[in-house]
């Protein structure tokens, strides 16, 4: 199941479990997002997005993604990305949208430990203990020994 949420501060999370099989997908994990930071008092927001379980999305949802986050520029203050190395292709993919949606600020990582160097730039003490939670599920996928 994909999600987006706000647990503290100005930090919103996004898993894509699911990944982006149809522009329906897409379309469902925006109007999270919209509903996310409905009734915030912030103006713009810190994104970190884990897509590890996102996988090569079709050219329409990729089309689809690359809309949404470009009309999504406006509240976004930084936005990170972690992706699976795993999956080559999509990484290729994820790179093409991100670097396409037209924000300085949105960046692709395949290590947490760079992701969070890079948002805790940004962020107040509580955002960033949340990261490290938000994130502690990813860094015990990353220690676990690679699938034979």
């Amino acid at each position: 199941m994909n999600t987006a949420e706000i647990h503290v501060g100005r930090l919103l999370e996004i898993r894509v479990a699911s990944g982006y099989r149809s522009v329906a997908d897409v379309d469902a994990l925006f109007a999270a997002i919209a509903a996310a930071i409905q009734g915030q008092t912030y103006k713009q927001f810190v994104l970190v997005a884990d897509w590890r379980g996102c996988m090569l999305m079709s050219s329409d949802a990729a089309q689809r993604a690359l809309e949404r986050m470009t009309g999504n520029n406006h509240f976004i203050e930084r936005s990170a990305v972690l992706s699976s190395p795993r999956s080559p292709t999509a990484v290729l993919q994820f790179l093409r949208v991100v670097r396409q949606s037209n924000h300085a600020k949105r960046r692709l990582f395949q290590d947490t430990a760079s992701l969070v160097q890079w948002l805790a730039e940004v962020l107040n003490p509580a955002e960033l203990a949340r990261l490290g939670s938000f994130l502690a599920p990813a860094r015990a996928l990353r220690s676990m020994p690679p699938h034979r």
